[in-house]
């Protein structure tokens, strides 16, 4: 398993764009076999706002080879990745692989 999340810090005004954009990505996701969990939203983490980090989204993938292919590629992950430029002054991924406790082996 790969968490992948993504921070969003958009150009003043367009917030709601951006709301509207991650809200139809994740509708245009729905069903792709790689992705065990997706949510975006809001932030309301007082140190990422003051940085001006207002939108948040998190995907749980099959793996790196998930993110590389079937996620990246997907048409919905291609549309919404055309439009941050325009929507976002700056963004940040992190990527990690999930460790598993002992007890859930």
């Amino acid at each position: 398993m790969l968490d992948h999340y993504v921070v969003f810090q958009p150009h003043r005004g367009r917030e709601e764009e951006l709301s509207a954009a991650l809200r139809d990505f994740a509708a245009g996701i729905t069903g792709l076999t790689c992705v065990q969990d997706f949510t975006w939203g809001e932030n309301t983490n007082a140190s990422g706002l003051k940085h001006g980090y207002t939108h948040g989204c998190f995907a749980r993938l099959t793996g790196e080879a998930a993110l590389r292919g079937d996620y990246w590629n997907h048409p919905a992950h291609q549309k919404l990745l055309g439009r941050l430029d325009e929507l976002c002054i700056d963004r940040f991924a992190l990527d990690y692989r999930v460790s598993v406790a002992a007890d859930e082996r």
